[in-house]
């Protein structure tokens, strides 16, 4: 049976510096959202909210000593990360969390970094995880959304075949037993806690953190974001379309990324549209998922690391109403990518003529 945690002894003792390392798609958005919006009510409960913004994203990749993906050309300077472990440092509140996903890129050294920065002793690891195959779907969309121009089903070929940069990406973040077992052997077992994401009680994310940090009920809630939510099929198949438009006319990886944040606002609905249809993992790899995820589950449970929640959900029989066939063709035509294209050009307005140019409209003078 596996260990799982009695939530009443779930408080972290004081001086604790609680790291939540992710991995993306796991409720990291939502918990991330809730700290911002509590962050000026926390001191007064004795916790510090160490963020910088939502997620520290520009701190840790200067730790990670990589680029921020899309539209940096070099890593931040990693000064940015010593400000803001003196910040985590001199915080008077005797716990502090950090949370971003993106320490779930980080090998070896960045462990090492992390943990000797914010001081072994006093640190305590924190996993969110959901289901494998439910975050296949996920994953892929939010890679588009990063430029990704790889069909689903071809994406989940090269993951599933663990070869090529894909699957190295995918598993480095989602072999989680992996993960955990990495951070583990840095802090000890005794200092990492697995939080399991009820997919039927989605504020149970909320409720466990508040538990480790001694915060109020209630003190947590979620906050809606429109932005991040899941693509319909013919939403990501537009955006996608026009990251091959981008590559094909080499645009430059700055002007990708502002130009497709101006693309993804004017294809994204604010609300999703129900009459559309969604995108759907076929049974094939639904099914591989699972039997990866079964791995998973018992390497985690035997590592002896603090579990709360229902750990064997990860490994639970997952269906497709799709059948192996290929999905239905919604993908937007060359032109309707083009047009778009043009569009986004002309509300970033500089550059325009530079940008028309490559897209083939030439630009008349009367």
């Amino acid at each position: 049976m596996p260990k799982v945690a009695d939530r009443s002894s779930m408080l972290l003792r004081a001086g604790t510096r609680l790291v939540h390392i992710g991995p993306p798609k796991t409720g990291t958005t939502a918990l991330q959202g809730a700290l911002n919006d509590a962050r000026s009510a926390l001191p007064a409960q004795g916790v510090r909210y160490a963020n910088q913004g939502q997620n520290s994203r520009f701190q840790v990749y200067a730790a990670l000593e990589r680029r921020a993906y899309g539209y940096l050309r070099k890593p931040p300077p990693i000064e940015q990360w010593s400000k803001l472990v003196d910040e985590i440092r001199s915080a008077p509140e005797p716990r502090v969390i950090l949370s971003s996903e993106i320490f779930a890129d980080g090998g070896p050294e960045v462990i090492r970094r992390v943990v000797d920065d914010l001081d072994p002793a006093r640190l305590h690891i924190a996993v969110t995880l959901r289901p494998l195959p439910r975050i296949l779907a996920s994953q892929w969309q939010q890679e588009v959304r990063g430029g990704q121009r790889t069909p689903f089903d071809t994406w989940l070929g090269h993951v599933f075949s663990e070869q090529g940069s894909t699957a190295t990406h995918f598993w480095h973040r989602h072999r989680h037993e992996r993960l955990i077992a990495s951070w583990a052997a840095a802090v000890g077992v005794e200092n990492v806690t697995v939080v399991v994401v009820d997919e039927r009680d989605h504020g149970m994310i909320l409720r466990a953190f508040e538990q480790l940090l001694g915060l109020r009920d209630g003190t947590l809630v979620e906050v809606t974001d429109r932005t991040n939510r899941s693509m319909s099929l013919p939403e990501v198949e537009a955006v996608r379309a026009f990251n091959v438009v981008a590559r094909a006319i080499r645009l430059r990886p700055a002007w990708r990324h502002r130009l497709s944040r101006v693309v993804r606002r004017i294809v994204i609905l604010p609300e999703a549209d129900p009459r559309e249809p969604r995108l759907e993992t076929p049974q094939w790899a639904l099914d591989r998922a699972g039997e990866i995820a079964r791995e998973m589950v018992d390497a985690i449970i035997a590592s002896g690391v603090r579990i709360v929640g229902d750990i064997e959900s990860l490994a639970a029989p997952q269906s497709s109403s799709r059948a192996d066939d290929p999905p239905p063709d919604t993908s937007a035509s060359p032109s309707v990518a083009r047009s778009f294209w043009q569009l986004s050009a002309m509300l970033l307005g500089r550059g325009r003529t530079r940008v028309l140019r490559r897209l083939g409209v030439g630009q008349r003078r009367s």
